[in-house]
């Protein structure tokens, strides 16, 4: 049985964002994400995930005709039999018969699943549980499913839908307008998370908000309010790093949330935002689950992207109570479709092989292929008898690795296959990579990839993290000694790393602590700024010849920046960087530019901002 799940349908009228592909055969797994291919972050263009789909087959080398069973989310109104008819056998050429037997086969050989039962199967599916609830909270599902939240129990095999709401005016809506309102583009909420640690909750803000977002009747309510439509900004067009969120909105724009709050600091908008998502959800989960027979709880949705918020569910329920899958948002839908339909036809949780689900069904690239590269471009490389320890050493040594090895990460984190590396004791290296590397926001954390074996040694919070989706909190006598990978408020976005999933990467953290006595590594996502993460050698390649990363390791090689690229200069590496609290000044008065250009904003507003940015100074 080959199940082949595409999200979303290549035919839904409405625009999508975050298309995957996910295929399960007898052999394996596959799911991955269509913008990796495509470079485009979050890429709501595509038709549909062709990419990916082709990908994955010739991951497991079959053909689209091999597949005996394809998933799509459930649409408003099923498109014609004719759209499927072209799609399928023109297209794809999935189906090779006649156009009188197609009815017969369509029935037969597609399926449809709800997008919010897909949230919660993603969850379920990766989890430990064999009995939970589920809770899944996104912006507003889809065309076929235009719920934003559900709860229910999942027991005896299967999914017991016990309350939901369909609204727009939900908390991840909220969450969004909190970041337009500081000048963040859409679906950059996770920059809100990573500023707030840097701001404080103002409490004159927070009354403010706390009147437009609320519980109330046991209910998430947000009063929102969008005034007026954004302009098109032909300045933000960029064919490679093209982002259709930059290009048709703008930045802070006028919304209720954006009036209570432009007169004060931007870390502070954060600050307080992040504090009143949190605190409602919580109160609101814990009536939620009063009544429940099940302790433990699967979180799915994009809400669940959110570190702070998953910690502090963590906190709330008990670590062993609380999962989140790899990809809880729209990029794991997929996913979570197939997993329902194969575990319908087979009565089989095929997803339960292992204590943590592995990440790590992306595709991989045959030695053929990279030896070709290779010769194209005309690297000098090597290839170490011991590639771990040296990787270990050169990172020892203040050098930038980046890693492209086995099958790539499905969902929004690198946990070390398609990973960009380095010391987490030095903050020197933090600056380096953000300003001059990866060129990203300087508040963004970066994650401590630690030995899954070593974390109550260096955590409050000892529970596994495998995929990067928890924040705990660094043990106060630890942080010193790994600076670069602590966020401001002491708290890590940390990956669990066991050596059952991530054998190579595991070997590397391991040499590292050999080495240095840290059994950790700083590890960020494998891209430049303004494109996803990269999915091909050939990218890790051009990576390399702009000066990303100081070493490359693709597969078996590892390939040294200073020998193939002649302007490279270890000048680069020790020119000065500014201060985190430079920064900061920088990005407010940046903020007071705004506000003085803009006519609407009030003198006293304009004071008040001043005032506050006087206090930080």
């Amino acid at each position: 049985m080959i199940i082949a799940s595409l999200y979303p349908c290549p035919f839904d009228p409405q625009d999508r964002h975050d298309p995957n592909c996910s295929i399960i055969t007898s052999s394996g797994i596959y799911a991955y994400e269509e913008d990796k291919l495509t470079s485009i972050k979050n890429d709501p263009t595509v038709r549909f995930p062709e990419r990916s789909l082709m990908m994955g087959l010739k991951q497991f080398n079959i053909l689209p005709s091999d597949v005996n069973i394809w998933v799509f989310p459930e649409p408003s109104i099923l498109p014609a039999e004719d759209n499927f008819y072209l799609f399928f056998s023109w297209i794809l050429k999935a189906y090779l018969g006649t156009r009188d037997q197609f009815s017969n086969w369509f029935h037969n050989h597609v399926r449809f699943v709800k997008h919010h039962l897909s949230h919660a199967a993603i969850g379920v599916y990766t989890s430990p549980y064999t009995t939970c609830n589920f809770i899944t909270q996104d912006g507003g599902g889809d065309g076929g499913d235009f719920r934003d939240f559900t709860f229910g129990y999942f027991d005896n095999g299967n999914f017991k839908f016990l309350r939901e709401r369909s609204s727009y005016n939900n908390i991840c809506s909220f969450h969004s307008f909190i970041t337009d309102a500081i000048g963040f583009s859409g679906g950059e909420q996770g920059k809100t998370g990573g500023l707030a640690a840097y701001g404080k909750v103002n409490l004159e803000l927070l009354n403010e908000l706390e009147k437009i977002f609320y519980i109330h009747n046991n209910e998430i309510i947000f009063d929102r309010k969008r005034i007026g439509r954004s302009g098109v900004r032909l300045s933000k067009i960029k064919p490679q790093e093209y982002n259709r969120a930059k290009i048709f909105n703008e930045y802070p724009s006028v919304t209720n949330v954006y009036l209570l709050s432009k007169k004060y600091l931007p870390q502070d908008i954060a600050a307080t935002g992040e504090f009143l998502v949190q605190k409602s959800f919580l109160i609101f989960i814990t009536s939620l689950l009063s009544t429940s027979p099940h302790k433990q709880t699967v979180f799915s949705g994009g809400l669940f992207q959110n570190v702070g918020l998953n910690s502090c569910l963590r906190e709330k329920l008990g670590s062993a109570n609380v999962h989140i899958p790899m990809a809880p948002a729209d990029g794991g839908l997929s996913l979570g479709a197939a997993l329902v339909t194969a575990n319908e036809l087979s009565g089989i949780n095929l997803s339960k092989t292992a204590s943590s689900f592995s990440p790590f069904i992306g595709p991989s690239f045959s030695n053929d292929e990279i030896n070709e590269l290779l010769k194209i471009f005309n690297l000098k490389y090597t290839a170490p008898i011991n590639l771990p320890y040296e990787i270990a050493k050169l990172v020892s040594d203040g050098n930038i690795i980046g890693i492209f090895h086995g099958r790539a990460e499905y969902g929004p984190r690198s946990l070390g296959s398609r990973s960009i590396i380095a010391d987490p004791r030095s903050t020197a290296t933090k600056s380096r990579l953000n300003q001059t590397l990866k060129r990203r926001d300087w508040f963004m954390p970066y994650a401590p990839a630690i030995l899954s074996e070593k974390i109550d040694d260096w955590l409050e919070d000892s529970q596994k993290s495998p995929y990067m989706q928890f924040a705990p909190r660094i043990k106060p006598q630890m942080r010193g000694l790994i600076p670069a990978a602590v966020h401001k408020d002491g708290s890590a976005r940390v990956q669990s790393v066991e050596k059952e999933l991530s054998p190579f990467f595991w070997q590397i953290i391991n040499d590292f602590n050999d080495i240095t006595g840290i059994p950790i590594i700083l590890n960020t996502s494998f891209n430049r700024h303004g494109i996803s993460t990269i999915s091909s050698p050939r990218q890790a390649i051009e990576h390399l010849l702009q000066g990303c990363v100081d070493y490359l390791v693709i597969e078996d090689v590892l390939i040294s920046t200073s020998e193939n690229r002649i302007f490279f200069s270890t000048s680069e590496k020790k020119q000065s960087y500014l201060t985190e609290e430079e920064l900061l000044k920088i990005d407010c008065m940046k903020r007071l530019e705004f506000l003085e250009s803009e006519v609407s904003t009030s003198f006293e507003e304009i004071e008040s901002f001043k005032n506050a940015l006087n206090e930080l100074s």
